[in-house]
């Protein structure tokens, strides 16, 4: 019986490592020391992806030299099951957002996050919204027009969905009924884990923060609504990682009225 045991155990753990079941992110540009010389990744960088199929991953050993990336023929397509299979190691990073960065000094070091690399699309762009409201958000974020009119950003590991309501309410009354909606939410589902008013002369602002978990993993919801007379936007910030709290609520105060 024991050797029936091992025997199923070793199956699992087989079929588990063909990574067959890993999430479609999409294509991954990968040095082909790493597929054809067998050399493991020691630095990858996610960058805005240059098409749908593509998933902004540029993965590299670092031994690479400049005349050695400047050739495409050097460089390959691959999916990421593939690459897992060489280096399983990146499992939980290639799920890292649009602007990662990681590096390690040796095939067995821990992975690190690299803060100093520059992307070529890493910057702050200011977006408009309508002909009231603006948005200031960095450009390595997706922008995409959901099927309902919601506008859609997304750097995979963070996100924001944002919904314009139209009334003919003047802000106070605007602002006491999402008050109300705040007070009275079901806490069952999702508990309010914090609440926040950001309001000045302009701009009535209200929000609070949840946790939601989904098949795959556990992450944080912070809405927000900013309200002037007549007008709500309501701004949905999803981020996997908490150290991202200060992201979606700087985010949430650059949502403007544009000058």
């Amino acid at each position: 019986m024991k050797f029936f045991k091992k025997k199923k155990i070793k199956e699992e753990e087989e079929e588990e490592n063909n990574f067959n079941d890993f999430p479609p992110i999409g294509g991954l540009m990968v040095s082909k020391m790493v597929v054809d010389k067998n050399i493991k990744p020691g630095f990858l960088y996610r960058e805005k992806r240059t098409r749908p199929e593509d998933s902004g991953w540029r993965i590299l050993t670092g031994f690479e030299s400049p005349e050695y990336n400047d050739d495409p023929e050097n460089i390959g397509i691959y999916n990421p099951s593939t690459i897992l299979k060489i280096d399983p190691s990146l499992k939980d990073i290639l799920l890292k957002g649009v602007g990662s960065v990681y590096e390690r000094e040796k095939d067995d070091s821990e992975w690190y996050k690299v803060t100093d690399f520059e992307l070529e699309d890493d910057y702050m762009t200011t977006h408009r919204l309508t002909e009231d409201w603006t948005i200031e958000i960095n450009n390595l974020f997706e922008r995409t027009i959901e099927e309902d009119g919601t506008l859609y950003y997304t750097t995979e590991d963070k996100s924001i969905r944002l919904i314009i309501w139209n009334s003919e309410k003047n802000k106070e009354d605007l602002y006491e009924e999402q008050k109300q909606n705040l007070e009275n939410r079901d806490q069952t589902k999702s508990k309010t884990l914090d609440k926040f008013e950001f309001s000045d002369n302009k701009v009535s602002r209200i929000g609070y923060l949840i946790e939601e978990n989904n098949e795959r993993k556990t992450y944080f919801v912070l809405f927000g609504f900013s309200i002037i007379d007549k007008e709500v936007i309501q701004a949905v910030f999803y981020f996997d990682d908490k150290t991202d709290f200060d992201w979606a609520l700087n985010t949430w105060k650059n949502i403007k009225l544009k000058e």
